[in-house]
């Protein structure tokens, strides 16, 4: 998990560093891949240490395999052989092609030193020239980050909230109960559950549920496409995952009466970092809502989870802190509050 900076507005009595380089790093630099790994892990640790850390096999594995649907760039900002900091761009190459991500990272020796901004301006001049006009990113609700993005004209376009779920504290019979009230009401439902290999009888629904994310969930005012997502596309997403070391764990609800697949949540655990999980995506058909399909989707996947991840300790979820319904969900499970997350957006900076 990145953010859209972690180091702080750059004023005129800040140290600037006149010889600052910024190189891109390339797939055949194996040097420079950990190098961007370890300036983010250092500036996460400094400014959110609750959060876990990414796996350094999966992204050592993305410069091999890179993401289906994005043409990524990767810059470490050099002060001598020093990193100071690192960005990601990412230029989506099917859908909001106006857009360019970015995730930046100040090594916590090198803040307040102009460093986040030489790479913001560097990124922006490469997303410029490749067309996109507008720029996106994810940061905590920090001073520092805040700061810096409303220097450069951004506003927060959609609150987030992060909930944390410790396996330790799961009450099983709650878990019980909230899983038996969801199966009255789901009669007429089965369920269908994978890991990375997609069930190809359904693969359409589960890229229909998948391309619906963006209108079914609270945006706020963020302006974004939803994505177009068709069978090959998630077949691409979801062999690049194998190759970043990613094991998923799905659970579908399919409608017996018409054999669609119309519920679908997702978790994920990464190769080196596995006593930790994420909580992905849960989408319900709005045709099939009222059954409590999310209910029992959510609860029988943890299970499946934690029955083949023993390892695993401490799930976290991102949800907009305006979805009631999804959080109700979650903390009736026992997710709990840890911060609340900010989504930038706003013209690409001069």
């Amino acid at each position: 998990m990145h953010c859209w900076l972690t180091g702080g507005r750059a004023t005129l009595a800040d140290m600037a560093l006149p010889t600052l380089a910024i190189a891109e790093v390339r797939a055949d630099d194996p040097a420079a891949i950990d190098a961007a790994y370890d300036v983010v892990e250092a500036s996460q640790h400094a400014d959110v240490p609750d959060l876990p850390p990414e796996c350094r096999y999966h992204h050592r594995m993305t410069f091999a395999v890179p993401p289906p649907a994005l043409r990524r760039h990767v810059y470490l900002a050099l002060d001598g052989d020093t990193p100071a900091g690192s960005l990601q761009l990412d230029l989506p190459r099917l859908d909001n092609l106006d857009k360019a991500f970015m995730e930046v990272s100040v090594a916590p020796g090198y803040r307040r030193r102009g460093v986040g901004r030489a790479l913001v301006r560097h990124a922006a001049a490469v997303a410029r020239d490749a067309g996109r006009t507008g720029v996106l990113g994810f940061s905590a609700a920090l001073p520092a980050p805040t700061g810096f993005a409303a220097s450069f004209g951004l506003t927060d376009g959609l609150v987030d909230a992060r909930r944390r779920l410790l396996v330790a504290d799961v009450d099983e019979g709650e878990l019980d109960r909230l899983y038996a009230d969801g199966l009255e009401r789901a009669a007429g439902y089965r369920m269908l559950q994978w890991g990375n290999e997609l069930p190809e009888e359904h693969i359409d629904d589960i890229a229909a549920l998948d391309s619906s994310f963006v209108a079914e969930s609270p945006m706020g005012d963020l302006e974004f496409e939803p994505e177009k997502v068709d069978a090959e596309r998630l077949r691409r997403q979801y062999a690049a995952l194998t190759a970043w070391g990613v094991r998923r764990y799905e659970t579908g609800l399919v409608h017996e009466e018409s054999g669609r697949l119309v519920a679908w949540t997702a978790m994920r655990v990464t190769k080196t970092v596995g006593w930790h999980a994420w909580q992905m995506i849960t989408l319900v058909h709005p045709e099939h809502r009222g059954h409590r399909l999310g209910v029992v989707a959510k609860v029988a996947n943890l299970r499946a989870l934690l029955a083949a991840e023993p390892a695993v300790t401490t799930i976290d979820t991102f949800n907009a802190a305006s979805n009631s319904f999804m959080i109700a969900i979650n903390e009736a499970m026992g997710f709990r509050l840890r911060e609340l997350w900010s989504n930038w957006q706003g013209p690409l900076p001069a």
